[in-house]
């Protein structure tokens, strides 16, 4: 039976937060589309994707509620702070 090694000395563990980024990209189809779909850049959701820094809560939630729909939903986007912004500037 042989043995495979991995090199895995530099790869940093998965967490809630890559293991959700790399669901969410997978509705959104690229990280562009999910970036965009956030009001982010592509480079944040890189860094989040890849555990270089955690997204923001409450960008992190809209992620879980796309999860909860399996899709990129106007619900997800609710709690995001800019999307409040961008209400309360259209209401007045």
């Amino acid at each position: 039976m042989a043995v495979v090694l991995r090199q895995t000395w530099n790869r940093k563990p998965a967490s809630v937060y890559t293991r959700a980024l790399a669901r969410a990209i997978e509705i959104a189809r690229t990280p562009e589309e999910l970036a965009a779909f956030l009001g982010s850049s592509p480079g944040e959701v890189q860094k989040w994707a890849s555990g270089d820094a955690n997204p923001p809560m409450p960008i992190f939630l809209a992620i879980v509620d796309v999860l909860a729909a399996n899709a990129l939903t106007g619900s997800a986007l609710e709690n995001l702070p800019g999307v409040r912004a961008r209400r309360s500037t259209a209401a007045a």
